[in-house]
């Protein structure tokens, strides 16, 4: 955490102005929380040190907790900016970051000096791969417990085979993997036009299907039609399994094209973008509307939450359709929220399954997904997922009914929040902000940000008295 406070610190030196008051509480911003956070590494380091590994139980604990530890460490370079002075709103915006969920309580991210906008553009980078799969990475005293870790926090569930000597090796595939599309896209975003700064900063929010941008417009501000359509392709290869990206880069295309989970979430995404450019409104300009339609679809079916339209005001059959892709999500194994394809994909079949049994009673129908027989167990897992999940969606949206919003604005808040996408629609739309949220609905909110950015049973787990038990 420490060095990754510096890079916001250099930022703020880069644009320090000497004659602003708060210049130097701008580079404190950085500088006080750094201090803290080595202070605290070096204190737990000597503590706890390499005697003990970490179980299944720690493991989940660890996780759960160095998010909430990150978010409140995170929030500080608000409050001693005084860019957000509230804690409620400085842990919601932290929160959000870091979840990559893009919510936001901002009505201007324009005003925000530049140190402290890249350091919120920064969470949701290091949100996306996972702060505690980049500390899996580099601390190597971990040993076998960094694996507890990795499969408690990796971005949609298993991400990965446990194909390595040291799962430090996997951690550390996984980033160098996520830093080399960054740095592609990032040549790319600064070739169609976007400044340095700009295409760091929409680089770290497209890679971690974040969603937050330097411009209170979003990606509207930018009319470049290469920049608009870079940023699809990089959301689109954001929203698929890492370890699919690996066997592209290994030249074997038909791995990806084959796998039933990125079927689904291709035809999804298809299927959408017919929808729309049936259903929205014709702008007179065919390219344009193909840009418009498939911004919004990838956008929010990758969990993303960039905008370059309104869409609150298209069809309401269309707002529909962008609720529903909400719930879908990208790949397991991607940055993206929501439930997954993959998930998705099981659950059709356990239906059909359930449905075939009413017919032929006794008999055998496993659930495959490609050459892969599910394992009984896994599919109850998936199934008390989609279960919890309905739960918490329901929940959140009576809490915001409860606080006076009406069911559209209540709803689509509920899932934007527990899918990690930022924006809804009504109140919470692609054009409104989060701020006028009464304060126990943002910690709900919050709450529901990171309950789906850990997959749900990750922070569950911890308020399961059993779990503890020897």
């Amino acid at each position: 955490m420490t060095v990754c406070l510096l890079a916001p610190l250099i930022v703020s030196m880069i644009y320090f102005d000497a004659g602003n008051n708060n210049g130097w509480m701008q580079l404190l911003a950085f500088i006080i929380p750094a201090l803290l956070c080595t202070g605290l590494g070096l204190g737990l380091r000597s503590r706890y040190g390499q005697d003990k590994d970490l179980g299944r139980r720690e493991g989940f604990a660890v996780v759960t907790l160095s998010w909430l530890l990150m978010t409140l460490v995170g929030m500080l370079p608000y409050l001693i900016s005084g860019s957000i002075p509230g804690v409620t709103d400085a842990f919601f915006e932290t929160m959000s970051g870091f979840t990559t969920t893009g919510a936001t309580i901002l009505p201007r991210v324009e005003v925000l000096p530049r140190g402290v906008q890249f350091w919120r553009h920064m969470t949701q980078w290091l949100g996306g791969m996972g702060v505690v799969v980049l500390s899996v990475a580099l601390l190597r005293f971990l040993g076998i417990g960094g694996y507890r870790l990795l499969k408690a926090e990796s971005p949609g569930g298993v991400a990965f085979q446990r194909d390595k000597p040291r799962v430090t090796e996997i951690a550390s595939d996984l980033w160098k993997l996520y830093l080399g599309i960054s740095s592609v896209q990032i040549i790319l975003l600064r070739l169609g036009g976007m400044t340095l700064y700009d295409a760091f900063c929409h680089t770290f929010t497209t890679m971690s299907t974040g969603g937050f941008s330097t411009h209170s417009a979003s990606i509207a501000y930018f009319t470049s039609p290469f920049v608009q359509w870079t940023i699809i392709a990089f959301m689109l290869i954001a929203g698929i399994n890492f370890s699919l990206h690996a066997q592209l880069i290994r030249l074997r295309p038909m791995v990806l094209l084959r796998n039933p989970e990125f079927q689904l979430y291709a035809g999804i995404i298809f299927v959408a973008v017919v929808a729309g450019l049936l259903f929205v409104p014709y702008p007179g300009h065919a390219e344009k509307h193909l840009r418009d339609v498939a911004f919004q679809v990838i956008s929010i079916s990758t969990t993303t939450g960039y905008a370059t339209v309104d869409f609150d005001q298209w069809p309401h059959l269309m707002r529909l359709i962008l609720v529903l892709l909400m719930f879908a999500g990208g790949c397991t194994g991607s940055t993206g929220g929501g439930i997954k394809s993959a998930r998705l994909l099981i659950y059709a079949k356990a239906l059909l399954r359930e449905l075939h049994l009413l017919i032929y009673p006794h008999a055998v129908r496993p659930i495959r997904v490609g050459d892969k027989v599910m394992d009984r167990m896994l599919v109850f897992n998936i199934m008390t997922f989609g279960s919890i999940f309905a739960a918490l969606f329901i929940i959140g949206t009576l809490v915001m009914a409860a606080c006076g919003y009406d069911i559209e604005t209540s709803a689509s808040a509920s899932v934007a929040a527990l899918s990690n996408i930022g924006p809804g629609l009504g109140k919470v739309g692609a054009t409104a902000n989060w701020s006028h949220l009464p304060a126990f609905a943002k910690w709900v909110m919050s709450i529901l940000m990171l309950l789906g950015r850990l997959e749900l049973f990750s922070v569950l787990i911890l308020f399961t008295p059993w779990a503890w038990k020897r």
